[in-house]
């Protein structure tokens, strides 16, 4: 009478089960794997609208008339650039430096946000441009 296993073959019953602990463990290993990666994307992108708000703040904060119109159009768009990103909406802050606001001088716009990640800590990204006035645009001595 045979028990279905091939002659010859054994069971060691110090092995028994060791499959279910492995399959077990590389899960655990695979599912942290994939929320560090899902953290490390949103920590990029964010870190990327934040740098992009600015770097376009400060553009268009550069081809305006006076003071004035720059801090108004730096805010207005990072603040528009940043509503549909990870940012949340009530922790974006906006500071214009217009000191330089002249022909040949520059505009610096620092912007700022608050993330709030599903996984992990909420964090703040900050980014900064400068942007040169163009020295030959009219309107500015």
């Amino acid at each position: 009478m045979t028990d279905g296993r091939r002659r010859g073959t054994r069971i060691r019953h110090w092995d028994a089960g060791s499959f279910s602990l492995e399959f077990a463990a590389g899960w655990a290993i695979f599912l942290l794997a994939v929320v560090v990666v899902v953290v490390v994307y949103q920590a990029q992108e964010s870190g990327a609208a934040v740098t992009t708000a600015a770097r376009e703040a400060a553009r268009a904060a550069s081809l305006t008339a006076d003071q004035d119109e720059a801090v108004a159009a730096a805010t207005s768009l990072a603040r528009t650039l940043l509503a549909e990103s990870v940012c949340n909406r009530n922790s974006i802050d906006v500071t214009t430096a217009t000191d330089g606001f002249r022909a040949g001088g520059t505009v610096t716009v620092a912007v700022s946000c608050r993330t709030d990640p599903p996984i992990g800590p909420s964090r703040t990204v900050r980014a900064t441009a400068d942007e040169i006035i163009d020295r030959y645009r009219g309107g500015l001595a």
